[in-house]
């Protein structure tokens, strides 16, 4: 750690201060999540998460693969973080604060980047192949020497800027490594493509045969399509994440006196004032001091019917205000809400260390010695033993660094547990550990207890009702966006007519006039008969002047692939 503190760029670095990024945690020392730029596989993942948890100090260290974003606590002071910080940059990575703006623009340029020499590399294969195709329907007796020099040197034009160019994405990863005094996997990749390019350059200089431009690019288009796919993979598979992070960002309109301003959602604060209008998605978990309305919870509890607010309920980040603007007073800071809980409870899932995600990680561990070693066997081996030519003995050789790239062990396995979590999550479904997935095979049996779960969550209007209530019921509905209301107006197929001075009240219903006539449409407690027995069905009253109130019935129905 001593060189670290002496090093002069380091200095720089913590005048920086990621000190006052570190949070303190319940349980005592602190925590840091930050953004870790230039990691492309399982090993650096692996590389960067041993590292941190070597230090004595080092409490827990986890890198998400789908979002790049490392979680690392310690039991010490918050200055440590520095430190910390510096040993991840010592392997050649890059260290931000995380924030997602950041971490879009990253992942925009990285893709454009990506993109780029893949099309490169492409019209280079095709251009390239064209020609290799002459050079192996015929021997260099048949065509000449000077014919297939002329070749050769034409590939070497095409195949060199090719390689240097398009094979950027692999050249500054190991770079990066190597000049940290670290390997990963990209570096026998990079090796691999210099040695026969380098190789091919000798024989064409020599008048040799053993050119292959053609197979250095080609390989290198098939890997960069590999890293373009794992590229938009994480991509996807972070998406559901982004989105429930996003809806802690932007601003909220915070009550300060008799003004109104705007303050960023992540600098709330415990005890202000805010206003939320209709269709806004309430920023922080709070109190409601002023106001009522209905709220769309189904993002936190997953059922589909709003639920009515008044002055002194508590309402939860991501919910969605529907009825009348209210006022709340913040509870929690953004980052300490229910919803920045559900964020970090499914990260936790991803990174979580199941049983094939360990065994990824030790793969890619042991590749890098492994490979190195088993290519530098299989050149001897052909060259001595085998007296092989030394440029057919480097071909296997260079073969052998190239196919045995572990990227498919080592990225599939977290890949698919991301998209797993993550599809799932989408679905409604919260996975709260790395190794659910795993334990599902030796599940018997499921208890649901959520509406939505076996179910479509869209109530469905049963039959048995007067065409002149349900039309009255539909057009006195149509004013509503409550999900009742839209299942009374589908399943109305007549003429909606015209209500006068409809009114919604919160909490209970719509009131309107017809024809001289008052009518409501609501809850039982409102504009029901409160003499009758509880239905085990949704209900919808309807009353009108001077007669008797009706019911409606909805019923959710069972999902197509739920048995009865």
């Amino acid at each position: 750690m001593a060189n670290i503190q002496n090093d002069p760029s380091i200095h720089r670095e913590i005048e920086a201060g990621y000190e006052s990024l570190a949070t303190s945690k319940i349980d005592g020392g602190y925590e840091l999540n930050v953004l870790i730029t230039g990691v492309h596989c399982a090993g650096c993942i692996q590389k960067i998460e041993s590292s941190l948890t070597s230090q004595k100090k080092i409490l827990n260290a986890r890198l998400n693969f789908s979002t790049n974003r490392l979680n690392f606590s310690w039991d010490g002071l918050p200055g440590q973080a520095n430190d910390y910080v510096q040993i991840i940059e010592s392997l050649g990575y890059g260290v931000k604060p995380y924030d997602i703006k950041a971490y879009e623009s990253e992942s925009q340029n990285e893709e454009r980047f990506l993109l780029l020499s893949l099309g490169v590399a492409g019209f280079a294969m095709g251009n390239i192949m064209l020609l290799s195709f002459g050079l192996w329907m015929t021997s260099g007796e048949t065509m000449g020497i000077a014919t297939r020099d002329m070749m050769h040197w034409i590939q070497a034009l095409i195949g060199i800027p090719t390689v240097f160019y398009a094979g950027r994405p692999f050249f500054r990863s190991a770079y990066k490594a190597l000049s940290n005094a670290h390997t990963n996997m990209d570096v026998p990749i990079s090796l691999a493509l210099i040695l026969a390019t380098s190789m091919s350059l000798f024989e064409t200089f020599n008048h040799g045969e053993h050119v292959y431009f053609d197979s250095a690019v080609m390989l290198m288009f098939f890997l960069l399509i590999g890293r373009y796919l794992d590229f938009r993979a994480r991509k996807k598979a972070r998406s559901t994440a982004t989105d429930l992070l996003n809806t802690l960002q932007g601003f909220a309109d915070v009550i300060d006196g008799s003004k109104i301003k705007k303050v960023l959602i992540r600098d709330l604060q415990p005890n202000m004032i805010v206003q939320v209008s209709i269709g806004e998605k309430f920023p922080v978990d709070g109190l409601v001091i002023e106001g009522q309305s209905e709220v769309d919870t189904s993002l936190i509890t997953g059922e589909t019917l709003p639920r009515s607010i008044t002055e002194g309920c508590s309402i939860h980040a991501g919910t969605m205000n529907l009825s009348a603007p209210v006022k709340i007073k913040v509870a929690k800071a953004a980052e300490d809400s229910l919803l920045a809980d559900i964020v970090r409870l499914m990260e936790k899932a991803e990174q979580g260390q199941a049983s094939y995600v360990r065994l990824a990680d030790r793969a890619a561990k042991l590749y890098t010695p492994f490979v190195h070693s088993v290519a530098l066997l299989a050149f001897l081996g052909w060259f001595l033993m085998g007296a092989m030519a030394w440029q057919e003995a480097l071909m296997i050789a260079i073969t052998v660094l190239i196919i045995t790239c572990p990227c498919a062990l080592g990225l599939a396995v977290p890949v698919v547990q991301v998209l797993a979590t993550g599809k799932l999550l989408k679905k409604n479904i919260l996975v709260k550990s790395g190794d659910a997935l795993e334990r599902l095979a030796s599940i018997d049996t499921v208890i649901f207890d959520k509406t939505g779960t076996l179910t479509l969550g869209h109530p469905e209007l049963l039959d048995g009702y007067s065409e002149k209530n349900i039309q009255l019921a539909a057009s006195l509905a149509s004013h509503s966006n409550h999900p009742l209301s839209k299942a009374l107006v589908r399943a109305y197929q007549g003429d909606i007519i015209e209500i006068d001075n409809v009114k919604e009240v919160i909490g209970k219903g719509l009131q309107g006039e017809y024809q001289g006539q008052k009518l409501k449409l609501g809850s039982r407690s409102w504009c029901g008969d409160k003499s009758q027995d509880d239905s085990d069905k949704i209900e919808l009253w309807m009353s009108i002047d001077k007669q008797s109130p009706s019911v409606f019935l909805f019923e959710d129905q069972l999902r197509k692939d739920s048995s009865d």
